[in-house]
């Protein structure tokens, strides 16, 4: 897949008891930056990257210091394989425990997503689903 339409970012929040989010476009290293620093804040939940119907979606989440990542393409489908010792994340994607990644190689693997149309990062392993 090299298609590089534009990926956008939508991430809900809930802040001050206010059900709300955020939808932006992610398409540089600046903008996934952008990216990790709002999942990183209380409140923020599963962000879902998505382009154009029939590419490639990464839904991301950060929890307790690790980033968490599930890839749905054309074709297969994966979760990231990290930290053992970190947590299942319950959120609209169930994250098992073991998934967690460092916060650098969680950006480095959203930068590889976007900026190569969505294929599956090598930045980090993956466990097909």
């Amino acid at each position: 897949m090299t298609d590089t339409a534009t990926y956008r970012a939508g991430v809900p929040t809930c802040r001050d008891g206010m059900s709300g989010g955020e939808n932006f476009p992610v398409s540089t290293p600046e903008d996934v930056d952008r990216l990790v620093e709002l999942l990183a804040e209380p409140e923020v939940y599963t962000a879902s990257l998505q382009a154009a119907e029939g590419m490639a979606v990464m839904d991301a989440h950060v929890q307790d210091g690790y980033g968490y990542l599930e890839y749905y393409g054309l074709d297969r489908s994966a979760v990231s394989v990290g930290d053992p010792d970190s947590p299942a994340v319950e959120s609209e994607t169930e994250f098992p425990a073991g998934a967690g990644v460092p916060l650098e190689r969680f950006r480095k693997a959203l930068v590889e997503f976007v900026t190569t149309g969505g294929e599956l990062p090598t930045a980090v392993e993956w466990r097909l689903g």
